[in-house]
């Protein structure tokens, strides 16, 4: 569903998500405003990026579908958080579950653009 956004909330997601990698919180009002699942792999890259090492960081901005999780040097607390702010970020739920299914950062992006779509249908 599109849904126009007032100032005061574009600001609160830029605060929430300002230590995400530059342009997520761009990303994520284009996603609440279009529905725009193509916005997605922005996003979540741009919240790996922040809880990873900074030496591991370019492995997230070359991260491609067939990289496995593993190899971000994401920890099970960095997931939780992860998770936390994917769910924040998406406004969608994402069960212990599914999260088994996620080995790749393509699983990742296919799982949550596909639960987006179920979730926030374009009007």
């Amino acid at each position: 569903m599109r849904t126009e956004m007032t100032e005061e909330e574009k600001e609160g997601i830029r605060k929430s998500f300002k230590r995400c990698r530059e342009g997520t919180p761009e990303a994520i009002i284009a996603l609440r405003e279009t529905s725009d699942v193509a916005k997605i792999p922005e996003i979540v890259r741009g919240i790996v990026w922040r809880y990873v090492q900074p030496e591991a960081r370019p492995v997230v901005e070359q991260a491609t579908p067939e990289t496995p999780l593993v190899a971000l040097g994401i920890d099970s607390l960095m997931m939780l958080e992860v998770v936390l702010d994917v769910q924040d970020a998406l406004d969608l739920v994402i069960e212990d579950s599914d999260l088994r299914q996620m080995q790749t950062m393509g699983d990742v992006i296919e799982f949550l653009q596909k639960r987006y779509a179920e979730t926030h249908p374009q009007s």
